[in-house]
């Protein structure tokens, strides 16, 4: 999560930087449990970075049927930017009473949000629109990252995070099985500690495994764009300008 937080707060940093700065304050509204929390502990501290304070936090229980009160502290506060970091149905519930309740801001642009995807997209496409997550996800101009979204969508499913995640982790279990020649789990994991694959269906540098966590990994901002989702940050895999602040 160390590095989630750092990847989202200096794509929020390049954002709001390519935009002239407007954005010096976020709320964050998250989940309970240790993945909201720790999350919003580390976006607090890694967005100071960027000149951006987070001027409230606000923990919601899992779950939650009812963001009113949530929304009007949001209103009062008059923050740049929202940041949600909580599951599918609290983050889709707090976006449609925001909207309902006409909270203005300049971004809703969570970190790992749970509820939005392609799904979200197509389901709610008003509420959907502008808005910005950063997460793991395709890389839309590479050749392969384009068939695999093809083949997925083709057999009527949604192209969400858990197909190229997967793929990735198969390959990266594979090259490791492959260059150790064995079974064996300590040679396995030797293998894999010494990783460096390279692919190019998802915006990642070589592998480079540190205390068994992937330092080639890249989370990325991903905007809700006319009915698809665009990566708009970093700028060297960005599919589209971010529409920053929001229209």
């Amino acid at each position: 999560y160390g590095r989630i937080a750092r990847d989202a707060a200096t794509n929020l940093g390049e954002i709001n930087r390519l935009a002239g700065n407007p954005a010096k304050t976020v709320i964050i509204v998250h989940e309970e449990s240790e993945f909201g929390t720790g999350t919003a502990k580390l976006m607090t501290e890694a967005l100071k970075e960027h000149n951006i304070q987070v001027i409230d936090t606000i923990k919601h229980a899992n779950p939650t049927r009812n963001f009113d009160n949530v929304a009007l502290r949001i209103k009062s506060a008059k923050p740049d930017i929202v940041m949600p970091i909580n599951y599918p149905g609290e983050y889709v519930l707090l976006a449609k009473t925001l909207r309902q309740q006409r909270v203005d801001f300049m971004a809703s642009y969570s970190v790992l949000g749970g509820g939005f995807n392609f799904k979200f997209v197509d389901d709610l496409p008003q509420i959907a629109e502008n808005m910005i997550d950063v997460n793991h996800w395709y890389n839309p101009s590479s050749a392969s990252g384009q068939a695999m979204r093809a083949r997925t969508e083709a057999d009527g499913n949604y192209f969400t995070f858990e197909v190229y995640c997967a793929y990735m982790s198969v390959m990266f279990l594979a090259d490791g099985f492959e260059r150790a020649g064995t079974t064996d789990k300590d040679a396995v994991n030797a293998a894999l500690a010494s990783s460096t694959i390279d692919v190019d269906f998802m915006p990642y540098g070589k592998t480079e495994m540190v205390n068994g966590q992937n330092m080639g990994s890249r989370a990325v901002a991903i905007q809700a764009q006319k009915g698809d989702v665009q990566i708009i940050a970093p700028s060297e895999y960005a599919s589209a300008k971010a529409v920053f602040p929001r229209t």
